[in-house]
């Protein structure tokens, strides 16, 4: 690749955000799921953002080699969103291009006065913080604090050999959820299609079913959150992204989970089910089918998404740490 030799900054709204995605160059990078312009779009409508926004655009001529999806508030800059539906968050960027994008979002921003950045979620692997680690090492030490986890596991080919990345117990444990599902009756494992003229609605019971069994979770789903969640999963299909799945057993939906595939990895976003069916382990089952189906559909990799639940790790997720970042510019 050419050196870079004639950078500049530009700023950008959420609509010419989505403009530089629509006409985007096969080399720009968008590897972070919940820094789609569509994702952005819906928490900025539905849930507000903390600060004003700034998307940075870093060009090398009219070539953009680098996007930072910033918010400011005061003399802070935060990636835009929120860190509690966007479960990661990074930069858009040209591959090998990262550190003098970012270097040149730095210096832009401190010449606006910026005197500090505070970014989380970050996954190691996040383009922003391998960045810093070069532009700023010590700072880099010194303001990196773990935060949260997630989970994942690597797909192979086929659900047999899936079963077999479990260990002795969780795999019978698996074998014996479905055993027992199965001798209980009729059941079915459906997927909501994106164009489906019943998508309104199957968001309806999705939002019903995350609701029913904790307190915790009916109090985070509210009206407005609930609209985000309609905005975000129309966005999502729009994109060819989304993947709704219900558990019915009998005729009755009683369990599902909203997953997003991208770039080749599955990402459980968010569940729900009927506590009356507890004892068939829907909730776990339905998480296991989506692997299931992802396997079939070719994902190589099935993200659980940030937080420490059990049943993460006992159906075949592997623990990955999540960084806050602060410096100072």
């Amino acid at each position: 690749m050419a050196p870079l030799s004639n950078l500049s900054v530009h700023i950008e709204t959420l609509d010419s955000y989505a403009d530089i995605l629509r006409r985007s160059p096969v080399d720009l990078y968008w590897n972070c799921l919940f820094a789609l312009p569509f994702w952005l779009r819906a928490v900025c409508d539905h849930l507000g953002a903390t600060g004003d926004p700034c998307i940075v655009t870093v060009r090398d001529g009219d070539r953009i080699v680098g996007i930072a999806p910033l918010a400011i508030e005061h003399k802070t800059a935060r990636f835009l969103g929120s860190h509690e539906v966007c479960d990661y968050q990074d930069v858009v960027c040209v591959p090998d291009t990262g550190i003098p994008a970012v270097a040149a979002v730095l210096e832009h921003l401190a010449a606006q006065g910026i005197q500090e950045l505070d970014l989380r979620t970050l996954r190691p692997d996040a383009t922003i913080l391998q960045a810093l680690r070069s532009l700023l090492p010590e700072q880099v030490e010194a303001g990196t604090t773990q935060e949260d986890v997630t989970f994942e596991a690597d797909l192979p080919g086929d659900w047999e050999a899936y079963l077999m990345q479990l260990n002795g117990k969780q795999r019978h444990e698996v074998r014996r959820k479905v055993r027992r599902l199965e001798n209980h009756g009729p059941f079915a494992y459906r997927r909501v299609a994106e164009n489906s003229p019943a998508l309104s609605a199957a968001i309806d019971t999705f939002i019903d079913l995350f609701r029913r069994n904790r307190s915790d979770k009916a109090a985070f789903m509210s009206d407005g959150m609930a609209a985000y969640f309609h905005d975000l999963i129309h966005g999502a299909a729009g994109e060819g992204l989304l993947r709704l799945y219900f558990l019915d057993v009998g005729r009755q939906p009683v369990a599902t989970v909203l997953c997003f595939d991208y770039r080749g990895v599955r990402y459980l976003y968010n569940s729900g089910y009927d506590e009356r069916f507890d004892a068939l382990s829907v909730g776990v089952l339905s998480k296991v089918f989506s692997i299931n189906a992802a396997i079939d559909a070719g994902c190589r990799r099935y993200d659980f998404l940030k937080g420490a639940e059990v049943y993460k790790k006992r159906i075949g997720g592997h623990e990955v740490p999540l960084y806050r970042l602060r410096v100072t510019l």
